[in-house]
């Protein structure tokens, strides 16, 4: 089973500009139903419950009709009370401790025991703002040896990740988010080389 991380958030216009004037909101959207199809029939997509992520993926699993039971879903208990109600749609929902009242150790908390929590195969960046950074970093530093895969075309955060990490240029151009999985996480897992 290809354990695949996913690094994604939808830019909100009050947060830094930066992500949000080159957010692509339709390729967010197309890239995160990409990725369920290609991968959940395969494999386990791991992430932090956002608020605009969570309600796509669990659109996307119930489009496809793919068991929701391959995605795993981290949230702060910080934010009891405040949760997507799609939350409600996945079996594998794991709830971390909050910091005090602290949004940004307690996130960082989150992210530290999601990303520890399995072998990745892989990161798959996706939109996304200031989190995407610490994620990112946490990703490489727990999983030295896996892929890293940002989204360029969705702009915000993975455009930054993708034009600061010397990444292919190719990916700055693709749109055909399925072909790109497959090709990019399925085929070179197969091989052996992912």
């Amino acid at each position: 089973m290809i354990e695949i991380f996913l690094s994604a958030s939808v830019p909100l216009p009050q947060r830094n500009r930066i992500f949000f004037d080159t957010a692509d909101i339709l390729a967010i959207r197309e890239s995160i139903k990409a990725l369920v199809e290609v991968i959940l029939p395969v494999g386990r997509i791991t992430c932090g419950g956002h608020p605009a992520i969570t309600p796509l993926l669990a659109l996307f699993v119930r489009e496809a009709d793919l068991s929701s039971d391959h995605v795993t879903i981290y949230q702060s208990r910080l934010f009891n009370g405040k949760l997507p109600p799609e939350l409600e749609n996945f079996v594998d929902v794991r709830m971390t401790d909050a910091v005090g009242n602290d949004i940004g150790r307690s996130l960082t908390a989150m992210r530290q025991l999601m990303i520890a929590s399995r072998p990745f195969d892989a990161a798959v960046i996706i939109g996304g703002m200031e989190g995407i950074y610490e994620e990112y970093d946490l990703f490489r530093a727990s999983h030295p040896n896996a892929k890293v895969l940002p989204v360029p075309t969705t702009g915000a955060a993975a455009a930054i990740v993708h034009r600061n990490g010397g990444y292919d240029e190719e990916l700055a151009r693709e749109r055909t988010y399925s072909s790109l999985f497959r090709r990019r996480l399925i085929s070179s897992k197969r091989l052996g080389s992912g």
